[in-house]
């Protein structure tokens, strides 16, 4: 199973059960994880949603070595940049307040898919990492995405050190919207996620709806160039090695 979901008053908690503790995206995932938002988003007995890693596990670690390291440069490449954008945009279409829960690691696709949710609460021990760069991947949508969340010069900064932010960071950068004791972290998403829900439906959704808008654009526009750019990347062949290599030395899957 890899995700499970629970109900706390009107609030879905959708957690991510990934046989490894860093929630690597692997395809089943997120299909699995498009698949319960929808549903949530249709449930006329829930009023907001909530994403999270798990009790003592990573929000995710990105993408699933195990998958990532067959893409060669080729058609397999636009499929997945596909995959990867339809699950972003499955999270901004949800009509309800969405809450992210982020503990542990937020790595380049985890990041990523982070960034698309109306508030993001994290751990004191949560940190933000976007590697792309220093593991051979471009970096064009995770660029794109951030650029559109906390500007071009912070953007630059992120993607061209590679290096992991701590929740003070994020919280400093807007990444992150506060920040809470690991043992407090789901408590604090599902209130603010009751919060949210108690603003009149109506008003809600029709901001969502504006706020969005230039992201569904962006996302769209991202899908074309990131193709081309992880057509370059993959086909090169480092990404593949950083991949191997690690496999090699962990069982703990995802980047």
């Amino acid at each position: 199973m890899t995700i499970k979901t629970s109900d706390i008053n009107s609030v879905r908690v959708i957690t991510l059960n990934h046989k490894s503790i860093h929630n690597p995206f692997s395809e089943a995932l997120e299909d699995a994880m498009k698949a319960a938002l929808v549903e949530a988003d249709h449930d006329t007995n829930i009023s907001a949603i909530v994403v999270y890693g798990g009790d003592n596990r990573s929000f995710s670690a990105g993408g699933d070595f195990n998958e990532v390291r067959n893409l060669k440069g080729g058609a397999e490449v636009d499929r997945w940049i596909d995959r990867v954008i339809d699950l972003y945009q499955t999270v901004l279409n949800v009509k309800k307040p969405t809450v992210a829960a982020i503990d542990g690691y937020a790595i380049g696709m985890g990041f990523q898919f982070a960034m698309m949710f109306d508030t993001r609460i994290m751990s004191s021990t949560g940190k933000f990492i976007m590697p792309e760069l220093k593991h051979g991947i471009g970096c064009s949508l995770g660029a794109q995405i951030l650029s559109h969340c906390i500007g071009y010069n912070a953007m630059k900064s992120i993607v061209y050190s590679c290096d992991e932010l701590d929740a003070a960071e994020a919280t400093q950068l807007h990444l992150a919207d506060s920040i809470t004791p690991p043992e407090q972290l789901l408590s604090t998403a599902i209130s603010e996620a009751q919060k949210l829900s108690a603003y009149p439906t109506s008003s809600f959704r029709s901001t969502k709806k504006v706020m969005n808008h230039g992201y569904f654009e962006l996302l769209e526009t991202a899908r074309k160039e990131s193709k081309e750019v992880h057509r370059l990347s993959f086909g090169a062949g480092d990404a593949q090695q950083h991949f191997n290599r690690v496999l090699k030395t962990t069982s703990e899957i995802g980047a």
